[in-house]
């Protein structure tokens, strides 16, 4: 999308989706598949219970109606109830239903393939070939280290989002960095060993193995089970520099207010190679980056740019 849409009606309390809905509907290699119509010549008679096609709808008459207020469709609501709920579930739950939907009609995407190499051990899961997951999924790569023989145990686990944790870290990058450092694993729960067969000491390595296109960083702010939230600030930048690989920020949502429970959600968006809008609900305003850059940001949206 190179320009901003349309304005979502808030349906009583809907704030919380329809903030979701606007950073989905401005994700590049997303947004572009959708407005391609490719998948609904592939879905016919399963449209009614689609929540691709629901979302392809919604996408292109959210893009191409700036100006408008529109109300999103039931399908992408499921189970709405009068009352505040978590973005980031609501994120989650809809990614899901999009990887659901995939499932049923695979849709290649129209993109060049994520300049890291994939898993290669074995066969790419169901997952790992859908739509969704070729938009935003990675692989972690854990390597756990005996210290009594010094084996190391490689395993590669996929995600869609990276939840990062802010007590400490005083900013994007310094929570990544923590994120990865190595941890030594509690004695009181040590690694089983395959060559040693008995429980001992190990260190636990994260790594990342496979990038994604669109990489969802998630800013750990609430806290169970008193569901108190951290209210710090947290810096996070513009371009961020993951070698070899940069990242663009292209969204950012914001959630106000002192629980997940109450309080209110908007978000920043830009479109390409524009300004920045702020989309709250039915309002959509331009902002100065400055603004956008300096929030108490929940989730943050980074697109794949270039290679360093």
């Amino acid at each position: 999308p190179r320009a901003v849409g349309a304005g979502l009606q808030n349906l009583s309390n809907t704030c919380y989706a329809d903030s979701a809905l606007q950073c989905l509907s401005y994700t590049p290699p997303l947004a572009h598949y959708l407005l391609s119509g490719r998948h609904s010549g592939a879905c016919s008679g399963q449209r009614a219970s689609c929540t691709l096609c629901a979302l392809q709808a919604h996408v292109t008459r959210a893009l191409l109606c700036p100006g408008d207020v529109i109300v999103p469709k039931g399908k992408l609501l499921p189970g709405f109830r009068d009352q505040q709920e978590d973005t980031h579930e609501f994120l989650l739950f809809t990614l899901d239903a999009l990887q659901q939907a995939c499932f049923r009609k695979k849709q290649p995407l129209p993109t060049p393939p994520p300049p890291l190499p994939p898993p290669p051990l074995g066969r790419p899961s169901q997952e790992d070939a859908t739509l969704i997951h070729r938009v935003f999924g990675g692989h972690w790569r854990s390597q756990i280290q005996c210290f009594r023989c010094h084996g190391v145990s490689d395993t590669l686990d996929p995600y869609l989002d990276i939840g990062l944790d802010i007590q400490v870290a005083q900013s994007v990058t310094q929570a990544l960095n923590l994120l990865v450092r190595p941890e030594l694993l509690d004695p009181a729960d040590c690694y089983q060993c395959g060559a040693c067969l008995r429980k001992v000491p190990a260190t636990n390595m994260l790594r990342l193995h496979a990038a994604p296109r669109v990489l969802m960083l998630v800013l750990k702010r609430f806290l169970a089970p008193a569901d108190s939230k951290v209210e710090r600030d947290v810096r996070y930048p513009k371009r961020l520099d993951l070698r070899p690989l940069l990242y663009r920020l292209y969204a950012v949502l914001v959630h106000a207010g002192r629980t997940c429970h109450s309080g209110h959600y908007f978000c920043y968006v830009r479109a390409t190679g524009g300004p920045w809008f702020k989309m709250d609900n039915a309002q959509v305003t331009t902002c100065d980056a400055s603004v956008a850059l300096s929030q108490c940001a929940y989730v943050l949206f980074y697109i794949q740019t270039s290679e360093l």
